[in-house]
């Protein structure tokens, strides 16, 4: 794991990092129940959600990183939940899975579920967005994501129109509108553009979205860099919990102890 890079758990506005973490392993639960008739065939019930959960482990803990975890695990910060924004997350998608495959989107009239379409590689994205707007911009995330002052921000889509444009802004934690920035893709059919820029003071979310001149898009993405990066699944969480946290002492220095801790952040509805 990068060593600028590190996870972050919070509310919006107070992201609090979680400096020192080693691995975050990530697993999901089961999207089927299997049942096997007395006849032997073997049938599936789909389930309507498969939560996640991740497994964190900080090899070299100091005290200041422990309380910071501790304040979690004991409520200093509330029962929960909060946004647990993952490494994976800030460099590859900060959507949810479902966000990101256009699954959960935001609900307004100007927008419609829509099939498969190719996108600007050639590949096939499973599932688009038809946007029928006369004039301005529509979200198309359900959600504002969450934003922390030293990072750029990228929003990136495949869009199709005539010079389609894509939308995001940032806002304060009153929701008002702090900065908005626009970015247009060139060319015919699917294209895919990008808009990058950094927070303002005071921002706490971004929302993302498409201008009237867009008439379908696909594969949307949020991360926290300055530049587009390759098309990744969504890896957003914006309800979890921080549960198991486990220290071990094993040197106490001048500075103070050095341990090691491990955790678990699970995903809630």
């Amino acid at each position: 794991m990068s060593l600028d890079l590190w996870p972050h758990l919070g509310s919006l506005g107070r992201m609090i990092q979680v400096p020192g973490t080693a691995s975050e392993t990530a697993s999901a639960e089961e999207r089927y129940v299997f049942q096997t008739t007395v006849e032997g065939r073997r049938r599936a019930q789909v389930l309507p959600a498969s939560p996640r959960s991740w497994e964190v482990s900080l090899p070299f803990a100091t005290g200041p990183r422990l309380a910071a975890l501790d304040a979690f695990a004991r409520g200093a910060w509330g029962p929960g939940p909060w946004n647990w924004v993952t490494v994976q997350a800030q460099t590859g998608n900060l959507l949810t899975p479902r966000e990101a495959l256009l699954l959960d989107r935001f609900a307004a009239s100007s927008l419609s579920d829509a099939g498969p379409t190719r996108v600007s590689d050639g590949s096939w994205a499973p599932r688009s967005l038809d946007v029928d707007l006369a004039s301005g911009w529509v979200w198309v995330t359900p959600r504002g994501i969450p934003v922390v002052s030293d990072r750029s921000v990228t929003w990136a889509a495949d869009v199709e129109g005539s010079s389609p444009q894509i939308q995001m802004s940032f806002y304060d934690a009153a929701g008002t509108q702090l900065a908005a920035h626009v970015s247009s893709a060139g060319g015919a059919g699917m294209t895919r553009v990008a808009i990058s820029a950094a927070p303002p003071p005071g921002a706490v979310s971004v929302r993302v979205g498409a201008r009237s001149s867009v008439s379908r898009l696909a594969r949307p993405q949020v991360t926290w860099t300055s530049a587009p990066v390759a098309w990744a699944p969504g890896h957003g969480c914006p309800s979890a919990v921080l549960v198991g946290l486990s220290t071990s002492l094993t040197v106490v220095r001048r500075s103070g102890p050095l341990g090691s801790a491990s955790f678990t952040v699970m995903e809630v509805a």
